[in-house]
């Protein structure tokens, strides 16, 4: 079975940060117990992007890259897959603000039925991608969102540790490993600043909510 494509409800989240688009198409970490550093390649269609991603090999992921235009410093992310908590912010950043979201409640603020999600794995064999041999998978997906249950599949080379090389949703590219190194991360990666004030992103939504009944 395919255990380590990307979360399906990360994916089919709005996230309005290139940093939460990194996380969708690049590692479900529930079941990968190998420290290690990777670059990959993310893209939107429109624009690719590089992010160095570390993970610590038990719960804790980093990404770090190219920012949107105009931000003073890299984009950063830190994350722990066992309670879907994650926090962003920019570096050198002179509001110093981090952005965290719960990922199972900023889901069902937009109406998103996590419970609901229904996958069909299917083994289409053995590849190779920069020079690491990988399975190649496709899980078809149907997940109810706003009532509605819309169906797509991801597709992704694992690994034997469970990394995924390339993912592709519903048939176009958005990630590629260009590098990828097994081995112990600094601590120091999956730490957000302590000097920062952090803003909720789902005590904003609920505010927003609110304010338009």
């Amino acid at each position: 079975e395919m255990r380590h494509v990307t979360g399906v409800q990360t994916c089919a989240l709005p996230i309005l940060t290139i940093a939460a688009s990194a996380h969708c198409h690049a590692v479900d970490f529930n079941d990968v117990k190998t420290p290690f550093f990777a670059i990959v390649e993310v893209t939107d269609g429109v624009t690719p992007r590089d992010f160095e991603l570390r993970y610590d090999g038990e719960s804790q992921s980093s990404l770090k890259g190219e920012a949107p235009a105009g931000a003073p410093g890299n984009l950063r992310m830190v994350g722990n897959s066992k309670d879907m908590t994650y926090f962003f912010w920019v570096e050198n950043d002179p509001r110093k603000v981090v952005m965290t979201m719960d990922e199972k409640q900023f889901a069902t603020n937009l109406g998103i039925d996590l419970s609901s999600i229904k996958e069909n794995s299917t083994n289409l064999g053995k590849k190779e991608f920069i020079g690491i041999e990988c399975t190649h998978w496709r899980k078809d997906i149907q997940i109810t969102h706003q009532g509605k249950e819309p169906t797509g599949y991801i597709e992704a080379c694992i690994t034997k540790e469970g990394i995924p090389l390339w993912e592709k949703d519903s048939g176009r590219l958005v990630m590629k490993a260009k590098m990828l190194e097994l081995g112990k991360q600094d601590e120091q990666w999956f730490k957000a600043p302590s000097d920062h004030k952090v803003v909720d992103m789902n005590a904003l939504m609920q505010s927003l909510k609110a304010l338009q009944k």
